[in-house]
């Protein structure tokens, strides 16, 4: 009965999380990347890649994590994903010089290259706004000018003797928040919208539509980028349309890709 008694409680301690399971301790992020650093050392590298996935798993993200992630697939020869993760290390300020050095010199590794056309004027300021300042600000500033502008309304109202230039200044000073605030909301669909990727496999084809037998439109090839309308993407679920950076439209199998 004692023994039937104690079996009981030390259920239930167990069942509280009193009594520690043997092998279930988890190391912590510092630990955990630590550890792949001294595999990525030792030239261990797709066992380092692997833990250093844990950490991106648990959204433990930061530069180092995927400029050493692009290295130890750089190492393994899958050039892909090594650029893939170089573009996501560049996003970060502490990494960004290493990551472009790094995308400098791994672009140049590539068997095949893609021709690439210039950016329009609207798309690279959209990009450059994004980098930089984000849509959350451009709306803040947009409304804090737009509430400066009426002020400037109100006061040639209520007080007597203020200049014309005053209520010419309240529109100009409206017209600029109407146009912050716009450029705010077309960012952030953009944003929404469209994503980078980058081509792993080392050959895909890009078809007219999302069929194995379609008609082609290119062949694409590893380290190749894309940019990914989701929009059009969400309508087949195993296929992405892309448009390829020398112009071209199309669908490539989503599993050739990995999107930032």
């Amino acid at each position: 009965m004692v023994q039937s008694l104690l079996q009981k409680i030390l259920l239930l301690m167990f069942l509280c999380g009193a009594i520690p399971v043997a092998g279930g301790a988890q190391q912590s992020p510092q630990a955990l990347f630590d550890e792949a650093n001294k595999l990525l050392s030792s030239g261990q590298n797709m066992e380092a890649a692997m833990l250093y996935q844990q950490l991106e798993d648990q959204q433990n993200l930061s530069g180092a994590l995927f400029l050493n992630l692009g290295i130890a697939y750089q190492r393994a020869d899958s050039l892909g994903k090594a650029k893939y993760y170089f573009l996501k290390s560049s996003q970060f300020e502490e990494t960004a010089a290493r990551a472009e050095q790094a995308l400098d010199y791994i672009d140049k590794q590539f068997s095949h290259q893609s021709a690439i056309l210039p950016k329009l004027p609207w798309d690279v300021a959209t990009n450059w706004l994004q980098d930089n300042i984000g849509a959350p600000a451009l709306l803040a500033a947009g409304l804090i000018l737009f509430n400066l502008g009426i002020l400037f309304f109100i006061a040639r109202w209520f007080i007597r003797g203020l200049p014309r230039a005053v209520k010419t200044m309240g529109f100009t000073i409206v017209g600029l928040a109407v146009v912050l605030m716009a450029s705010a909301f077309y960012t952030q669909y953009v944003s929404n919208r469209y994503s980078v990727a980058v081509m792993v496999t080392e050959e895909a084809p890009v078809a007219e539509t999302p069929r194995e037998d379609a008609s082609l439109v290119s062949q694409a090839f590893e380290g190749y980028t894309f940019t990914v309308d989701h929009k059009r993407s969400n309508e087949q679920p195993e296929w992405s349309y892309v448009r390829m950076s020398n112009g071209l439209y199309g669908w490539i199998p989503t599993k050739e890709i990995m999107i930032l």
